[in-house]
């Protein structure tokens, strides 16, 4: 399926609008050269396109390549580091600033941005809010277990209705084929709540990425798929109702008991409220099983149109 009309010779040429971009990708020194090739693409015509490249700043793997691909393009490069945690087994142990060379002072062509932020904490948590705060998209290339906690992460958000960004793994040698047959699976047994290609969608190449991703950061664009969330959201409801069934369930008992009680308090009466309650928990139950039926119903209606 075509993504776009932009040919390879326009993908070198400013876009008209430039996004922010996070890549995620391996760190590893041992990545294949076939996932370097693309991933220094991504870097270079990320930065001929005018968009800035934000990564992990690896001195190594799929993070390396980007980022001199990158610099060749001349292009803004935003790395995000931890000071003292390292995904994937990653080769950047901190030396001289842990990160790529791109990021040394005095390395490469200083005229263009570079910016290294370095995050904290006694996890990954605030590195990853780093690395996506303000972005516009998501490019996932070829990684190990940390590539894939970010992309899973990220695919969770936008499937419950907290980011609204394009995400798209570059499928090199389909390698994320399995990817994508897990969500293929999981929306055939209903187990998730978007289309597949609406969590994560999927390009053989660097450029292939790119072209769909500035076709789905159009403002008009933007503006349908924002629409698309809020329509299948009714799920994100379901929470207000549970709390509902607590609340109707506490007062349908409250009332009847004191209906009751104002009866008298002898053993009859005891028994006769007992029993009332009873009834109420069931009142209040089916009630809330049915509103739940209806949401399931409409939730379920909706991601199919």
């Amino acid at each position: 399926t075509m993504t776009s009309s932009i040919p390879d010779s326009i993908m070198i040429e400013p876009a008209a609008t430039p996004l922010r971009i996070c890549c995620y990708g391996s760190s590893s020194s041992r990545t294949p050269e076939k996932y370097l090739v693309e991933a220094r693409d991504v870097g270079y015509t990320l930065a001929r396109r005018g968009h800035t490249c934000v990564n992990g700043a690896g001195a190594s793997g799929c993070m390396a390549a980007m980022n001199e691909g990158a610099e060749k393009g001349e292009g803004h490069i935003v790395g995000v580091i931890h000071e003292m945690f390292v995904v994937d087994g990653s080769d950047w142990v901190e030396k001289e600033g842990g990160a790529n060379k791109v990021f040394q002072k005095g390395s490469g062509n200083s005229r263009f941005a570079r910016e290294l932020i370095k995050a904290g904490g006694d996890d990954l948590q605030e590195r990853k809010r780093l690395l996506v705060e303000g972005a516009d998209a998501l490019v996932v290339l070829p990684g190990g277990p940390g590539t894939w906690d970010e992309l899973w992460e990220m695919a969770c958000a936008k499937q419950i209705g907290l980011i609204d960004i394009p995400i798209v793994c570059v499928n090199v040698d389909g390698y994320y084929e399995s990817f994508r047959q897990m969500l293929q699976r999981a929306d055939k047994d209903d187990l998730i709540y978007l289309a597949p290609d609406d969590i994560v969608h999927f390009e053989p190449s660097a450029k292939d990425a790119i072209r769909w991703i500035e076709s789905k950061c159009k403002p008009d664009m933007k503006k349908v798929s924002k629409q698309k969330v809020k329509k299948r959201g009714s799920y994100q409801r379901m929470d207000s109702v549970l709390h509902s069934m607590s609340w109707i369930q506490r007062s349908l008992s409250f009332s009847f008991s004191s209906h009751q009680n104002s009866k008298g308090k002898d053993a009859d009466d005891a028994t006769e409220t007992k029993n009332t309650n009873w009834t109420s928990s069931q009142i209040a139950t089916s009630f809330a099983a049915g509103v739940l039926i209806g949401v399931s119903v409409v939730s379920h209606a909706s991601r199919r149109t």
